[in-house]
């Protein structure tokens, strides 16, 4: 299945954003879907990846991001995802390229330096590995990267970790183990 990717205004909580989003995708009732966050850091609720979890207990991939007054979420159906949005000025000026770029890439314009932060943003938060990770360790041709329409000054992109794909990455080439 591919991931169902959904906009919402920011002033929601991302946990009934997530619940809602999940039970109308499974076609279930908001109050059977159980959300949360887990920092993989230090274990903290209050803050981290998202999860989600059906009454069945199983587990669904969710992903949220939010920025420029949006809150976007993606829910899966099989492998981990990840969602990052940006403002594409906000990118463009806190972007270094010592701390962003793979040594085989190269980010000209503000269009293209957020396009690299948000797909590996997105990597980064589909393997569990998260902002604590560094970006330069990721080269997003390993990855399944998609652009997503986004309003006008933002960039999206979702990254789909296939674990039925040799190395789980869901690209031609192998990428770090999921988390």
């Amino acid at each position: 299945m591919m991931p169902d990717v959904r906009w919402y205004d920011d002033s929601r909580r991302t946990t009934d954003v997530l619940r809602e989003h999940v039970a109308a995708v499974w076609d279930v009732e908001p109050a059977t879907v159980t959300t949360g966050h887990l920092c993989a850091r230090c274990g903290a609720s209050a803050h981290g990846r998202p999860w989600a979890r059906l009454s069945t207990g199983d587990d669904v991939p969710v992903s949220a991001s939010h920025a420029g007054g949006h809150l976007v979420t993606a829910v899966g159906g099989h492998g981990a995802i990840g969602i990052d949005i940006e403002v594409i000025t906000d990118v463009d000026r806190a972007f270094d390229p010592s701390l962003v770029l793979a040594d085989d890439e190269y980010a000209d314009t503000p269009a293209e330096r957020a396009a690299l932060w948000c797909g590996k943003e997105a990597v980064l938060k589909a393997t569990g590995r998260g902002l604590d990770a560094p970006m330069t360790g990721v080269r997003l041709a390993d990855w399944d990267v998609r652009t997503l329409p986004a309003p006008q000054g933002m960039w999206a992109s979702l990254a789909v970790v296939d674990p039925l794909r040799p190395g789980g990455a869901g690209a031609a080439a192998p990428g770090p183990a999921t988390a």
